[in-house]
């Protein structure tokens, strides 16, 4: 709630800042915003116990505990990766859909891999 609280308040922040007539380019801060998101998301992701609101929220993910486990595991580390790709290519001054597929990049692959995973374990009978 803390992280949400922090990014709107980071949107009006940048809003405001082009309000009163300074320079910016508010789809780059806004970008910027959205990766320091991702990253600060990716430290508790892995914490996260399986529930119907917040996570990746796979049907095959929900329907197992080691599988939710395994998931938000690897999701912690691909959106922590996510936004740092996405801050250091922001960084660099590289324009376009670079950033967000770095964002969206750390995004899907926990959710790919939560199906992955649950059908290797019914392959084996672990399921």
């Amino acid at each position: 709630m803390l992280m949400t609280v922090g990014i709107w308040s980071y949107f009006d922040g940048v809003i405001l800042w082009t309000g009163v007539g300074h320079s910016l380019n508010v789809s780059r801060a806004g970008l910027f915003g959205v990766c320091i998101l991702f990253a600060l998301l990716g430290n508790v992701m892995g914490k996260v116990r399986r529930n119907f609101y917040i996570g990746v929220r796979t049907p095959w993910a929900l329907a197992n505990e080691r599988v939710w486990n395994a998931t938000h595991r690897l999701a912690a580390k691909t959106f922590v990766l996510g936004g740092l790709a996405g801050l250091a290519l922001l960084a660099m001054g590289v324009n376009g859909w670079w950033p967000l597929v770095a964002l969206l990049g750390g995004a899907l692959v926990p959710a790919v891999y939560s199906l992955v995973f649950s059908k290797q374990l019914q392959r084996r009978g672990e399921l």
